[in-house]
C-alpha cells in the first residue's frame, strides 16, 4: 500500500503517471467521485454550508467589531450534535441599539453544516474589541448548501494499491513522463486522460525539450536549454555549421540517459536548421532528425 499525502497541486491524473496505475483505478480504490481531489480553498467555497446570522445587541456607548474567526454555534440537539459556525470578516455594530448581519461557515464540509432556521442561537468564542455584552443571535434563513462529495482535499492521504504500482525500479529505459505536442501542448489519450510517453519516445522527447528551451530562461535550471536560437538568420558562414553542431553537444551532454551523440547532417535554411541526430542509449542506436526555428523544436517521424 502506498500513502500520497495530496498538495494543492496534486490530480487524479498527475497520480496515475506518478504511479503508472489509471486513474479510474486509483478513484475507485478510494471511493471517489469527480472532481477526485479539492485544494483546501476550492473545497472552502464549494462544499462548506455557509449563511448570514442576524446579530442584536441593547443600547452601547461604542461601536462592536467581531473579529473573524469568532464562532457562533447550535444548541446540542437530541442526538448530542452541535454544529459550529465560524465568522469569515471582521463585522462591526453601530453604537446604540444595533443589529447586523455577520456572514459565518460551517467548520466542516459537506451537508454535516446545513441546519434549519433559527437554531444557530449561541455565541461561542467570541473575538471583539470589548465586552459584546448580552447578544441576540439567530440564522432566519437555513443553512442548506452544504455538499457532500467524495474528494481528498489537501493534507489528506489517497492510497495506492501497490498491486497495481509500478515503481520507479520497473521503469522502461527511458523512464515515463506526460507526452507534450510540438507546440507545448499536453496531449490526451484515447480515454481522455493525459498521454504519457516511455522508453526511447521519452528521451527522445527529453532530446527536443533540452534543444528547444533557451538557455537561461528556466532560473533554478540555468544549464538547461541551448543557444540555437541565437544562430537563426545569421548570414550562412561556413562557421555557423560547427556552432550548432558544437551547442547541440554542449546541451545534450547534460541529458543523463545519453551516452553518445553524433550529428550527422545540419541543413541550414534562412528561418531554419534541420538537425539529424544519432543518439547512443544503453548500447542501442536511435536517429532523431529535428527542425529548429525561433517557434520551437518539433521532433520528425
Amino acid at each position: 500500500m502506498i500513502e500520497h499525502v495530496l498538495n494543492d497541486a496534486d490530480t487524479i491524473q498527475g497520480l496515475s503517471v506518478l504511479y503508472n496505475v489509471p486513474w479510474q483505478d486509483i478513484a475507485d480504490y478510494n471511493g471517489l467521485e469527480y472532481p477526485y481531489t479539492m485544494t483546501s480553498r476550492e473545497a472552502y467555497y464549494t462544499l462548506y454550508a455557509n449563511g448570514y446570522l442576524l446579530v442584536r445587541r441593547q443600547s452601547a456607548t461604542r461601536p462592536l467589531t467581531f473579529y473573524a474567526g469568532s464562532l457562533f454555534m447550535t444548541d446540542v440537539d437530541s442526538q448530542g450534535v452541535q454544529k459550529v459556525y465560524e465568522l469569515v470578516e471582521d463585522t462591526t455594530l453601530a453604537a446604540g441599539v444595533a443589529e447586523g448581519y455577520f456572514y459565518v461557515r460551517s467548520r466542516l464540509p459537506g451537508s454535516f453544516g446545513n441546519t434549519i432556521a433559527n437554531s444557530v442561537v449561541l455565541s461561542g468564542s467570541v473575538r471583539s474589541n470589548s465586552d459584546p455584552g448580552s447578544l441576540s443571535i439567530t440564522n432566519p434563513e437555513p443553512f442548506n448548501n452544504g455538499k457532500d462529495a467524495r474528494v481528498r482535499l489537501t493534507g489528506q492521504t489517497i492510497y495506492i494499491n501497490s498491486d497495481q504500482a509500478v515503481t520507479t525500479t520497473l521503469e522502461p529505459l527511458g523512464g515515463t513522463d506526460l507526452m507534450v505536442s510540438s507546440d507545448g501542448d499536453l496531449m490526451e489519450d484515447e480515454t481522455g486522460d493525459w498521454a504519457a510517453v516511455a522508453g526511447i519516445d521519452n528521451i527522445k522527447q527529453a532530446v527536443s525539450h533540452r534543444l528547444v528551451t533557451r538557455r537561461g530562461s528556466l532560473t533554478q535550471h540555468p544549464t538547461y536549454g541551448s543557444r540555437l536560437h541565437e544562430f537563426i538568420g545569421l548570414a550562412q558562414a561556413p562557421y555557423i555549421r560547427q556552432l550548432v553542431e558544437l551547442d547541440i553537444h554542449e546541451t545534450l551532454n547534460y541529458e543523463d540517459r545519453i551516452d553518445a551523440v553524433t550529428v550527422d547532417n545540419v541543413v541550414i535554411q534562412q528561418a531554419a536548421y534541420y538537425v539529424y541526430l544519432t543518439i547512443d542509449v544503453s548500447g542501442r542506436q536511435e536517429i532523431i532528425g529535428l527542425q529548429v526555428d525561433q517557434s520551437g523544436v518539433a521532433i520528425a517521424a
